[in-house]
């Protein structure tokens, strides 16, 4: 009894970095993958639900369609002023090419031929509240996503950035999500093979 009370209490304290209204990089990440997986839907799992920690993309639909989530925001939890730097021009998201990857198990390496991203889609999500007063993450109406479908990114570009995304690609509200993925990978039971368990 006393264990499972300590276990409780643990809980109850790690929960409180994804209550703060500003959440430091690492938790906010895992925070918005989990926004983005229940707004997608039961026919979405989060890749990590069933212990495969380590897999490339983060959410998967039942067809095997394999989504990438990437986050940024203007504000930071470092930030002191009651308005933080307009970080737009700076923000940039991770797409490098990849080289293989573990499968579910644990005990296989999958190496690709050439480097390449195995996700369809990938969902940029962007948290451009600035004002100390009114920015709240954990708020799913104050995100705006780009969804972009892999064959779309620039071939083994490492970054890309917000400006370019903004350029290029209208946000959608955390609601329209699965339309904006259905939009932007259509052929969803056509999809390549789907890496094996």
């Amino acid at each position: 009894m006393k264990s499972a009370l300590i276990s409780h209490r643990i809980q109850n304290l790690l929960m409180r970095r994804f209550e703060a209204r500003v959440m430091e990089n690492v938790y906010r990440g895992d925070y918005v993958e989990c926004m983005v997986a229940h707004a997608l839907g039961h026919d979405w799992q989060l890749t990590w639900i069933n212990g495969w920690n380590w897999a490339v993309w983060d959410i998967e639909h039942r067809t095997g369609v394999r989504v990438e989530v990437k986050q940024s925001s203007a504000r930071q939890s470092w930030d002191r002023a009651a308005e933080a730097p307009d970080r737009q021009a700076i923000a940039r998201f991770d797409i490098a090419p990849r080289t293989g990857y573990w499968l579910k198990n644990g005990g296989d390496w999958i190496p690709f031929q050439s480097p390449s991203r195995p996700a369809d889609v990938y969902v940029f999500a962007w948290h451009g509240e600035r004002r100390r007063e009114f920015a709240d993450q954990s708020d799913p109406a104050q995100w705006r996503f780009f969804v972009v479908a892999e064959s779309e990114l620039p071939c083994l570009q490492k970054t890309i950035g917000l400006q370019v995304l903004k350029r290029s690609y209208s946000s959608c509200r955390i609601g329209e999500l699965p339309d904006a993925i259905a939009t932007a990978f259509p052929n969803q039971l056509e999809i390549g093979a789907k890496p094996p368990d």
